[in-house]
């Protein structure tokens, strides 16, 4: 698939020219971290302990669709579950589970890269990958990577995804929507945990 963003070329260009002056510098020639941002494999750990239950206030996106799917309850309040699969080495987030809208998430290493696979009600499947200069340990952020089922310049789709771990222990996840080729909307799912802290093991 073409990424129509160019992102992960000059991802790629800028760590491969960094690790070929390393050794006129005397440094390391081989996998130096950058000066800011995350590890794939360390931004994996922190989204291994989202694993659980969490009761979360939406923007006005999708209030309508609640609404029906709750009748008379909160039409703010919706469910996000998160769990391992594959011993470990997927996390699935499952936002509004058992609803006719249920969308499925699934977020895993690929080499030094993390990626994630929206499987959106839209009926398209768009994937992001972690930019990992522009995260930071408690911020992250995943962009746009290509998809299935979709045009990226003209049908809506996810773009884009910003997880945000707050010091409250809450978490909230934005959501970007594009249409025609440009934002048209975001999402924001703020969330608390229903259940105690589980443990993210396997590993």
């Amino acid at each position: 698939m073409t990424n129509r963003l160019g992102v992960a070329a000059c991802v790629v260009t800028v760590f491969t020219v960094a690790g070929l002056a390393a050794p006129l510098r005397g440094g390391p020639a081989n996998d130096t971290p950058a000066k800011e941002g995350v590890e794939a494999k360390a931004a994996f750990a922190k989204l291994k302990t989202l694993v659980g239950s969490w009761k979360s206030k939406t923007s006005d996106e999708h209030k309508e669709e609640s609404k029906k799917e709750h009748e008379g309850g909160n039409p703010d309040d919706v469910s996000v579950t998160f769990k391992l699969t594959g011993a470990g080495s997927a996390l699935v987030e499952t936002q509004f589970p058992g609803m006719p809208h249920e969308m499925v998430s699934v977020y895993h290493l690929d080499g030094k890269e993390l990626r994630m696979t929206h499987y959106c009600a839209a009926g398209n499947q768009p994937r992001v990958k972690l930019d990992r200069e522009k995260s930071t340990p408690d911020e992250l952020i995943f962009v746009f990577d290509g998809g299935t089922n979709l045009d990226p310049a003209k049908d809506m789709h996810i773009h884009g995804v910003r997880i945000k771990f707050e010091k409250n222990g809450g978490v909230s996840s934005a959501w970007d929507g594009y249409v025609d080729g440009k934002k048209a909307q975001t999402t924001t799912f703020n969330m608390t945990r229903k259940d105690a802290s589980p443990s993210a093991s396997p590993h």
